[in-house]
């Protein structure tokens, strides 16, 4: 069995996955891994690609970037699970440095470095009070971060189906992985970055296939219905001028999951803030 399962969402990806599988293929991991590649719908079907070890390719209908990823990672059998855009450039070594993190941690990122403009990098995420992104700096080793980048990430297995994986809910992208990580730490587990691992992302002026900020605005406020207590969850209501009426929808939506998140409950969103100084 391979340490690790490597999923890889994909939709409209063209070349940018083609160089994404060429360097898993001529890229020493460290680690012996498979690969699952999953077809979202793109518009012309991606054809069985090729990649060192076993490669299986799955197509769904369109079905979002975090149902993509689940839908991934229930073809594994791997005890841990990495997620990486199709999007993504790796350095030697990378996969055996995030393993290596599983010893500390339930969850684990790569530096992420931007494969268009290298020489820095960011090393898990945080957010400002609007609840923006803001990459961290380079830790003095392995340390717990806040957010781990949907761009890589590696799980352990129990503790991502103990979660239920990424809310298939969101859709089609946006807030996955901060919505990922709220789940693991509020249910007990780690997150933390592995800064000796490191990978190169292309971070693109627009998406393959439509976004619209509406749907990334939902998307933020679906996670703030399943994690946030009540005064939390109204100032997320309230940076994203959304009405009432709306605030109902989302909640009475997310209403499944956020039952079961709750049954696992080990900690309060006061708690994650206080932790890593999020004023929100």
């Amino acid at each position: 069995m391979p340490e690790a399962t490597i999923i890889i969402p994909a939709r409209n990806e063209g070349v940018l996955l083609d160089a994404t599988l060429r360097s898993l293929r001529s890229t020493p991991a460290g680690a012996s891994f498979d690969v699952v590649v999953v077809d979202d719908g793109s518009a012309r079907p991606i054809g069985q690609p090729g990649c060192r070890g076993g490669l299986r390719l799955l197509r769904t209908v369109g079905e979002g970037a975090a149902a993509a990823r689940n839908r991934g990672a229930a073809l594994a059998e791997a005890e841990a699970l990495c997620f990486c855009d199709a999007h993504v450039a790796f350095t030697p070594g990378w996969l055996r440095g995030l393993l290596s993190g599983l010893s500390r941690f339930d969850a684990v990122c790569p530096a992420v470095g931007d494969a268009d403009h290298p020489g820095g990098a960011g090393y898990g995420f945080t957010w400002n009070r609007r609840c923006e992104t803001r990459w961290l700096a380079a830790p003095s080793g392995p340390a717990e971060v806040p957010f781990l980048p949907g761009a890589c990430l590696l799980a352990r297995a129990d503790a991502f189906r103990a979660v239920g994986g990424f809310d298939g809910g969101l859709v089609p992208w946006g807030h996955e992985d901060a919505e990922l990580s709220w789940a693991l730490w509020l249910s007990g587990f780690r997150c933390g970055v592995q800064p000796q691992a490191h990978v190169y992302h292309h971070f693109r002026q627009r998406h393959p296939y439509m976004v619209l900020q509406r749907d990334v605005d939902r998307n933020l406020l679906r996670l703030a219905c399943l994690h946030f207590g009540i005064g939390r969850l109204d100032r997320v209501r309230a940076t994203l001028g959304a009405s009432a009426a709306v605030l109902r929808r989302v909640f009475e939506d997310a209403a499944s999951r956020r039952r079961v998140l709750a049954r696992m409950r080990r900690r309060t969103d006061d708690w994650l803030c206080d932790r890593f100084g999020i004023d929100l």
